[in-house]
């Protein structure tokens, strides 16, 4: 007979094993044998989902959870605590908080499933060694008369999903805080607008994302990125004529995503400067309405980014001359993706007003550039002959995919297919691929 090993080794040793399962599939290891029968009561680390509990008999997750909590060994004080409930109660919700919350809690996950709005316990934002705090759907943290006084000195990670009161207090009680996101409500759960005039994000960020849904209100809104540190930016917003955003460089910026929505461009003004900001990235995704913003920027001039390996970017129409200038000011870039997005959106398209580009052929087209991706692709003149641009002097291109707008007919896709095809590749590992929604 084998000897079990595993099981002679001490419940802390255990315990960190389980750590990595859910809860529930931890206890079930009790029926393994008298030894592990009580193990888990040792767990410092609870992952409660509700899921599992759904059942025909009803929502059983309210008893499961209180027996958990009753009877885990008080020598032990939790750590980790990821809770997910839909259906209980309020009264049970806090009964279940003020058990786990203490002086040892590193990490809070909750998502709460509630069509009404729950008052977090205030000592939540004081836990001294909360290093990552996230709460998520049906929280909300208007509901204090003034919001409590916040020290989170150990946190690293914040997750605001949705908040729908002025963050600036909570903000400023996290004073190593690494990776923020934040999404703003428009409005409470009541129905009042939420106004947040100046919000100033931690300057020790390395990771930001941000949605902002505030600035349709009347009053003027600043928005404050000062974050020499941060690596990692995704903004979302409403570009009105009351947002004033205000940036510095991102020195170590390695991927940034920009979506701006504005019903006239000129509400968006201080998108090139965010643009500017952002030229050390290695990766860089431009949503519709924010390359809006940079056609229509007056004398906008395209920064030198020197460390850009993958660009993706929606255009309101096809234009050679903006994609061009990008490029030549793209030295090492190596993907490229293109998205046209013919009239998706009610306003009309803006005209690129930049400068005719340079004659010479970009670096990073005959140096780097190895992949190249076309989205609704209509084989218009001028996007056939900036296909055959990139093959006749894309001298290290690997991969050329053609997505073909799926409103063509067939003998148009045919007729594309055939003649971009017979263009002549300079070099000789390029791969051409078409791909098509309803296919020839």
């Amino acid at each position: 007979m084998k000897m079990d090993r595993i099981s002679l080794l001490p419940n802390s040793i255990l315990c960190d094993i389980l750590s990595y399962l859910p809860t529930k599939e931890a206890i079930s290891t009790g029926i393994i044998s008298r030894r592990w029968r009580h193990v888990w009561k040792d767990l410092q680390v609870l992952d409660i989902e509700d899921i599992p509990f759904w059942s025909p008999r009803g929502y059983l997750f309210d008893p499961y959870v209180t027996a958990i909590l009753s009877q885990r060994s008080a020598d032990y004080p939790i750590k980790k605590f990821r809770l997910t409930p839909s259906r209980s109660s309020e009264d049970l919700i806090l009964t279940w908080l003020d058990a786990v919350i203490g002086p040892h809690l590193q990490e809070l996950y909750l998502r709460i499933g509630l069509m009404r709005a729950i008052k977090l316990p205030e000592s939540i934002f004081t836990c001294v060694l909360l290093k990552s705090l996230v709460l998520r759907h049906g929280i909300y943290l208007d509901n204090y008369p003034e919001f409590p006084n916040v020290y989170l000195p150990s946190l690293k990670n914040l997750h605001l999903d949705p908040v729908d009161v002025d963050p600036s207090k909570l903000l400023s009680g996290c004073p190593v805080l690494e990776n923020l996101k934040l999404i703003l409500q428009k409005t409470t759960r009541e129905g009042s607008y939420v106004y947040a005039p100046t919000i100033q994000m931690p300057r020790t960020l390395k990771s930001l994302t941000f949605e902002d849904y505030t600035s349709l209100m009347e009053e003027i809104n600043v928005r404050e990125i000062y974050t020499p540190f941060l690596e990692y930016l995704r903004v979302r917003t409403v570009a009105s004529p009351k947002l004033q955003v205000s940036v510095i460089n991102f020195p170590n910026m390695v991927e940034a995503h920009l979506d701006f929505y504005h019903e006239r461009v000129e509400h968006g003004a201080w998108v090139p400067k965010l643009f500017q900001a952002l030229r050390e990235t290695k990766l860089l995704t431009l949503e519709y309405e924010t390359t809006q913003c940079l056609f229509s920027a007056p004398a906008f001039e395209f920064p030198e980014f020197h460390r850009l390996l993958k660009l993706e970017v929606d255009l309101p129409c096809f234009n050679t001359n903006f994609l061009l200038n990008f490029l030549h000011n793209c030295h090492v870039l190596e993907a490229l993706v293109i998205h046209i997005l013919r009239g998706h959106y009610s306003h009309p398209e803006e005209e690129y007003n930049g400068p005719t580009p340079p004659t010479m052929v970009p670096n990073c087209v005959t140096s780097h550039l190895k992949s190249f991706e076309f989205r609704e692709y209509q084989d218009t003149a001028d996007e056939h002959e900036f296909i055959a641009y990139l093959l006749q002097r894309g001298l290290v291109l690997k991969n050329l995919t053609i997505h073909l707008e799926s409103n063509l007919d067939q003998e148009t896709k045919y007729n594309i297919v055939k003649g971009l095809s017979a263009i002549p590749r300079v070099s000789t590992i390029c791969q051409l691929t078409f791909n098509d929604k309803n296919p020839i």
